[in-house]
């Protein structure tokens, strides 16, 4: 609003004046907690996955029938940790990064094709090397195919999602996010050795 002068009122000036907001360090500390959970939850399901492809791709325990091919210890407890983990996780480092800078949250976005493209090696990888015994691997060979197209395209979100965190907080929040992941994958290595 403007006085009879065509000046703007007093309180529309104040209320251009940049506010020194406080460092949102609560909210990074739970954006980052967040973010490892994330990451340990898909470095173990990558490594579950790979325990799981070293037997031929399937596996059962326990039920009432005879089980043909048992599941490797360090897949049960790598999948039955990795997926809740992770999941969890994401909706901790939803908050934190609500509450750490303006699109912070939607670096989360990254877990889709880290997830994907992850596991779409994984069946590549088997498929191009498939463990003794191992038939046919064109199942393999389509589902990496796919896990790639799924992932690889969201990559190119990587500028737009950088952009639109706040910028004045920017390297903080990328900061916190890499060294985070990073945290997660380092964890999820050393849970598959120690299963192993």
């Amino acid at each position: 609003m403007s006085d009879l002068t065509g000046q703007p009122e007093l309180s529309d000036r104040l209320s251009q004046i940049p506010k020194n907001e406080p460092f949102p360090v609560v909210g990074l500390v739970i954006f980052f907690v967040g973010m490892v959970m994330v990451a340990y939850g898909i470095t173990a399901l990558w490594f579950g996955m790979r325990e799981v492809m070293d037997v031929g791709g399937y596996c059962a325990e326990g039920g009432p029938y005879v089980v043909r091919q048992h599941c490797p210890d360090g897949a049960e407890m790598l999948m039955f940790t990795g997926i809740p983990i992770g999941i969890i996780g994401l909706f901790i480092a939803l908050l934190g990064g609500a509450k750490s800078a303006k699109g912070a949250a939607g670096l989360l976005l990254l877990g889709w094709p880290a997830l994907f493209i992850s596991l779409g090696y994984n069946f590549i990888d088997y498929a191009i090397n498939p463990p003794e015994g191992m038939g046919s691997t064109a199942g393999w060979w389509v589902c990496g195919i796919l896990f790639a197209l799924m992932g690889l395209p969201a990559l190119a979100g990587i500028p737009m999602l950088v952009k639109a965190i706040q910028p004045e907080r920017r390297n903080a929040v990328l900061a916190v996010f890499l060294i985070a992941a990073a945290a997660g994958v380092v964890i999820g290595i050393q849970v598959a050795n120690a299963a192993d």
